[in-house]
């Protein structure tokens, strides 16, 4: 597994977005709405090897990212890495006491590209994203 990205709660791309700049990071994708998960995000980068995905939520009410915001505020809630083979991932990571949070599903930041969710107690929330 390599790592892909941080994902960052927040409840204005904007605000965070501005905030990252002011310590190095610039935005290096548009926006993007995803309605399948219910968020909006965009992608920063200070020039290391990963990204931080900036993620709010689309409907305050109902998104994945809410029940986070409400509890922790803005913050750093996934790690998110690249697999070969998500169906084989998932089955390692479960065999490992991870629990399936998402199935494999299309991800419209990723072209579509399947990511999974899981957790595991001692590591949190983290997202797979097949190759």
């Amino acid at each position: 597994m390599k790592l892909h990205h941080y994902g960052f709660a927040t409840n204005s791309i904007d605000k965070s977005l501005k905030e990252f700049q002011n310590i190095g990071y610039k935005a290096v994708s548009d926006k993007i709405i995803d309605t399948i998960q219910g968020v909006e995000l965009q992608f920063i980068d200070n020039g290391s090897d990963h990204l931080i995905e900036l993620v709010a939520p689309l409907d305050k009410k109902d998104s994945p990212v809410t029940k986070i915001l409400q509890k922790s505020g803005c913050s750093l809630y996934h790690i998110c890495y690249e697999v070969e083979d998500i169906e084989k991932s998932i089955e390692f990571l479960k065999s490992k006491r991870y629990i399936l949070v998402l199935k494999p599903t299309p991800a419209v930041a990723f072209d579509n590209r399947r990511i999974s969710f899981l957790y595991n107690t001692h590591l949190g929330l983290i997202e797979i994203l097949e190759k």
